[in-house]
């Protein structure tokens, strides 16, 4: 047998970030495998809620998530996460893969999970690697998210773009609609009615969702505690003192992308045609601040919203998907 091939025996380590176990080197460990595998793989294994919960950001709920390292010859060579929905992310160093590492994190993990709930697990960017070992393990595909991005250095594209923001603020001001931006929501309302109104139109459009849905106050305030947070960048929409809907842009420093990054409607402002028009407010902001890209995800199954959005010039750029039946 190849030393290539030869299983590894890893010592698997429990990783507790909020409470310290494991110590700083162990999180250093994580963070250094994770910069490792993007490097080798194009892709960013742990997706932003993962790496928060790393960070122990117990507002943002990472006191849920279960962490398990596999540590061999003085170095993390793997990772598991889980968070309370049992959805998963992993990562294993691509000059120990195809030795154990992956099925040893699963097999380790399963002794401390109820074995009635499925576990499902991410693969960012849908890689070869992943699907080989999906495939082996006779796990199925249940859900696909497409990132989508239009260039906007094309002027004429640009202008197209504009131009539907135009329309867009004309068609909600139609309609009897305040259009205002985070900042003036608040001198006129207050910020912590603003705040309220925000958690409350989140939790209606994304009931389904098992992480983005249910939120309160706390999970708003910790989602915002990013650098690249930008107050003027939360478009709203307002029937009086009632927010119908929501466009949080996001954009950080030094990139020339924007990403659509979160798009809300209120259960009262369904069927009414607001959704196309809150999407291209936000992306006007974008390009009014120079962005020369904009971003978005969408669900593969959702073949209107994709429609919808290949018609504003909006390409398929990368795939994620999650597996099922990993353990």
């Amino acid at each position: 047998m190849n030393a290539e091939n030869t299983p590894l025996t890893p010592l698997y380590r429990e990783l507790h970030p909020t409470t310290g176990t494991d110590g700083a080197d162990g999180i250093d460990g994580v963070r250094a495998l994770l910069a490792d595998v993007e490097a080798a793989d194009g892709v960013a294994p742990y997706s932003e809620a993962f790496l928060r919960s790393l960070d122990g950001d117990v507002d943002s709920g990472a006191d849920g998530y279960r962490h398990l390292t596999a540590q061999f010859d003085g170095r993390v060579v793997g990772v598991l996460s889980v968070n309370p929905s049992y959805v998963a992310e992993m990562a294993v160093l691509p000059d120990v893969r195809r030795r154990g590492v992956a099925s040893g994190l699963l097999r380790e993990m399963g002794r401390q999970l109820d074995t009635e709930r499925p576990l499902s697990v991410w693969s960012h960017g849908d890689l070869d690697a992943a699907k080989g070992f999906a495939g082996d393990r006779r796990a199925r595909t249940v859900r696909e998210l497409l990132k989508m991005s239009v260039d906007c250095t094309d002027a004429d594209r640009r202008a197209a773009l504009l131009a539907g923001r135009d329309e867009a603020t004309a068609t909600v001001r139609g309609e009897g609609l305040d259009v205002m931006d985070y900042p003036s929501a608040c001198e006129a309302f207050g910020a912590d009615h603003v705040d309220a109104e925000w958690v409350r139109v989140n939790n209606e459009a994304f009931a389904w969702h098992p992480e983005q849905g249910g939120w309160d106050l706390s999970r708003l305030i910790a989602a915002r505690d990013v650098d690249w947070f930008d107050p003027a960048g939360v478009i709203l929409l307002f029937d009086g003192s009632e927010c119908l809907g929501f466009h949080w842009t996001k954009r950080p420093a030094g990139d020339t992308h924007g990403e659509v990054y979160v798009v809300c409607l209120a259960d009262a402002a369904r069927g009414r045609g607001l959704g196309g028009p809150v999407t291209l407010l936000g992306i006007g902001h974008l390009l009014d601040g120079g962005a020369e890209a904009v971003d978005l995800y969408v669900e593969g199954d959702n073949a209107p919203a994709v429609a919808t959005y290949r018609r504003l010039g909006f390409e398929v750029v990368h795939r994620d998907v999650v597996y099922r039946g990993m353990i």
